[in-house]
């Protein structure tokens, strides 16, 4: 198979990952990378000098999550909780977080959950109507929302922020961070553990029709036939 795409859009595969890993990376990884390095001002060692700076990160177990997770941990967060089902409490923790609320029995929001003027960074990646306004309960002085899925908060509060990023941004002119990716990947620090489900070329609409259950853990791969 032959296909063609814009040299500015492509990466070289890191040494690391595999064909099917490596194209389930760049689309998810990047909006990560850009979600917590444009806005939310990763890395965050230089920004955040106390033990207990923290990232939560809702939907820690789809694609994005996934690299989210990762990423921030990457990046410097102390620590880091994540919102999914029990399922895949296992699987977030092995991606770096310390903490998993379980979605379907407990509503993070909650003070008793997460404190008030607790957490630095929110990553949304779930899109839940009035998350934005939650969030911002949530944020310590100088702490960012982020949301790629949702709206933001209907006000701010003094010394927070926040911004609804543009998945489709991830496309243009990439391949500088598809390399700082690259080494990422290389230094362990960014994988894709678990590849959902496979589909053939002529199995889009099925791997669209398994997207759309929102119960995706990891990535779907699209592989075409070797011969």
């Amino acid at each position: 198979p032959v296909a063609v795409a814009l040299e500015a859009q492509l990466g070289r595969i890191p040494a690391s990952l595999g064909f099917v890993e490596a194209g389930s990376l760049p689309k998810v990884a990047l909006t990560s990378y850009k979600a917590l390095v444009w806005y939310a001002g990763a890395p965050f060692a230089a920004r955040w000098t106390r033990p207990d700076s923290t990232v939560l990160v809702l939907g820690g177990s789809g694609g994005t999550g996934t690299t989210g997770i990762q990423l921030a941990r990457a990046f410097g967060a102390k620590y880091i909780t994540t919102t999914t089902s029990a399922d895949n409490f296992d699987y977030c923790r092995a991606l770096g977080a310390n903490r998993t609320i379980d979605y379907r029995t407990t509503d993070w929001w909650d003070d008793s959950i997460v404190d008030a003027d607790s957490v630095d960074v929110i990553y949304d990646t779930v899109g839940e109507a009035g998350t934005g306004d939650r969030a911002m309960t949530k944020l310590r002085d100088g702490g960012f929302y982020v949301t790629i899925v949702g709206a933001v908060a209907s006000s701010t509060r003094p010394g927070r922020g926040q911004a609804m990023f543009i998945n489709s941004d991830t496309n243009l002119a990439s391949a500088p961070l598809m390399d700082a990716l690259g080494s990422l990947a290389d230094a362990g620090s960014l994988r894709m553990p678990k590849i959902d489900s496979s589909f053939g070329i002529d199995e889009i609409e099925k791997a669209f029709a398994r997207s759309r259950t929102g119960q995706v853990v990891g990535k779907i791969s699209v592989v075409p036939k070797t011969s």
